[in-house]
């Protein structure tokens, strides 16, 4: 999962324009924005927009930045910037170029995640967004300059070594004007225009591009909102301001302590970096899975397979009713696999380095919810407390065959089709345990007598590294950092099986309502269900066996 995209996307606001607006006349076709006009306390800047269909500006590295500044800078060909100019608001929505734009945007206003207009943006929350803000102004500074030190240099030029009269020649090309090419029509000319340009060829990711045609769908909507930035989206709705406050909450149950994984690591990000494209697909992968929301109801031209015939076709979301519905439904698997307790004292607790991992370093989607899919499948069969039974031997045999997570993840197909074969292997797994069955090759066995699975092999490595770099690569930090949280991982002082420091219950050992007190000694940590499920059932045994 790409982890080295830098977020610009707070530097143009978005903005619904289906207002049934004209648009200007045929004669407002062609012009030009300035390098000044784009800082923040500009006009022009203040009444920029993007379309609410519009991809996230999020997809750019460090490097890619700074080349386009350079590029810009050089008088190199820089393709123009398509823009639909409101009549009615007299806002510039950006159709096409939203990248090229933000990323001089960001340099004109010294912000690549975390400057004042991303900080407002985010409410000061910028998470991880400060360390690329912070690479790529190092960068920009190295190779060009801050916008401030260009233009003066290029104002005041004067006697300089070769690195000096490089910046002075630049300086004097920031009056160079960024070409804008403007659509004729209204507003369904100008998203006619977006789609147009992007599907043909297709130069945006298709999910993005099923999700743009599907922006009123409410799993879309809930998606959106999940990615904590999509408020622009939703806006519209009645029910808007109870969605932001559950979304932020599920958000924080589905990703928990952003992270990088580096070589400083204290943990995995429990469901990968939710700022990245392949988290995007994540979230709306759970969000349609959990509320059994088929391709076929939601993107326009999927046909339907024979177990869809007769499903209804998902309808836009006019009040929110049915996106806050999707978002609990989210928010309850999500709280059954990797909650603390504080929202569902019948959290499992679930390590993803032991389930979504498989030892490379990487978050495997399918596996992430595959392991949620598993969780829900045991609590509605009653067999959490079986399940706790046989946990900390079931997770051994899913750490030392970590290579079957990886193989299933790289399976080809639709996204649920390597999701189905981790919960049929999970399932597998656990039924030979739950039976007694000890025997690792008999389980070997029973799991490639499956025909989702009749291809795991047992010899292939967890994480590799086909190249004979003499240094170590990212891959192969990360996959030790993995290594190393799996080997010292605490444990469950009920169960004995891993336990992330984001999912504790503090349990008495003594129990409080037997006099136990709140003393050091007799405090152990637990995963939430441990300790009020599977605990209390067992006292109960207990004390009925007495």
């Amino acid at each position: 999962m790409p982890t080295h995209r830098v977020n610009l996307d707070a530097l143009i606001a978005r903005e619904d324009f289906e207002s049934g607006d004209k648009g200007l006349p045929a004669d407002q076709g062609s012009g030009a924005i300035t390098l000044q006009q784009l800082a923040a306390t500009g006009l022009v800047y203040n009444n920029l927009r993007k379309p609410d269909f519009q991809r996230p500006t999020n997809n750019w590295t460090p490097e890619a930045i700074v080349r386009l500044v350079e590029a810009f800078l050089d008088g190199m060909l820089i393709p123009a910037v398509i823009i639909w100019h409101s009549s009615d608001s007299g806002r510039f929505f950006v159709i096409d170029g939203a990248h090229r734009l933000g990323v001089l945007i960001g340099w004109v206003n010294d912000d690549y995640g975390d400057g004042p207009i991303s900080r407002k943006f985010y409410g000061g929350e910028t998470g991880d967004y400060k360390r690329l803000h912070d690479e790529t102004r190092k960068l920009m500074h190295e190779r060009v300059g801050s916008y401030q030190e260009v233009l003066a240099a290029g104002t005041e030029g004067g006697p300089g070594d070769e690195g000096y009269q490089k910046k002075v020649r630049r300086g004097r090309r920031c009056n160079r004007l960024i070409d804008v090419q403007t659509v004729e029509g209204g507003a369904s000319a100008a998203e006619r225009s977006f789609l147009a340009i992007n599907e043909f060829p297709v130069k945006i990711d298709p999910t993005e591009l099923s999700v743009t045609k599907a922006r009123k769908k409410p799993n879309v909507l809930a998606t959106r909102a999940l990615m904590r930035a999509g408020g622009q989206y939703y806006s519209h709705l009645p029910r808007a301001a109870e969605i932001t406050d559950l979304a932020k909450k599920v958000y924080g149950i589905v990703f928990g302590q952003v992270r990088e994984i580096d070589s400083q690591s204290p943990d995995v990000p429990r469901a990968g970096k939710p700022y990245s494209q392949e988290a995007f697909r994540l979230v709306l992968d759970m969000v349609n899975y959990f509320n059994e929301v088929s391709a076929a109801m939601w993107e326009e031209g999927r046909a339907k397979g024979k177990s869809q015939k007769g499903g209804p076709s998902l309808q836009d979301d006019e009040t929110g009713d049915v996106v806050l519905r999707y978002l609990r439904r989210v928010g309850e698997v999500a709280a059954l696999v990797g909650d603390n307790g504080a929202t569902s004292p019948g959290s499992l607790g679930m390590d993803m380095a032991v389930y979504a991992y498989g030892g490379s370093g990487t978050l495997n989607a399918a596996a992430f919810l595959g392991a949620h899919k598993f969780a829900v499948m045991l609590r509605d069969r009653g067999m959490l407390t079986p399940f706790t039974e046989v946990r900390a031997e079931f997770e051994e045999f899913l750490v030392r065959h970590q290579g079957f997570i990886n193989q299933l993840g790289h399976m080809k197909g639709s996204r649920t089709r390597p999701l189905e074969s981790e919960v049929a292997m999970l399932n597998i797994v656990f039924d030979s345990m739950r039976q007694g069955v000890k025997d690792e090759g008999e389980i070997i066995a029973r799991l490639k007598a499956d025909t989702r699975l009749k291809d795991l092999r047992d010899d292939a490595p967890a994480a590799e590294d086909p190249t004979r770099r003499r240094r170590f690569s990212k891959s192969v930090q990360r996959a030790a950092v993995v290594r190393q949280i799996l080997e010292h991982r605490e444990r469950c002082a009920i169960c004995g099986a891993r336990l992330p420091p984001g999912c504790r219950s503090k349990d008495h050992v003594g129990r409080a309502a037997a006099g136990g007190a709140g003393s050091l000694s007799n405090l152990q940590f637990t995963h939430p269900y441990c300790n009020t499920g599977f605990k209390e059932q067992q006292l109960a045994k207990g004390t009925q066996a007495g």
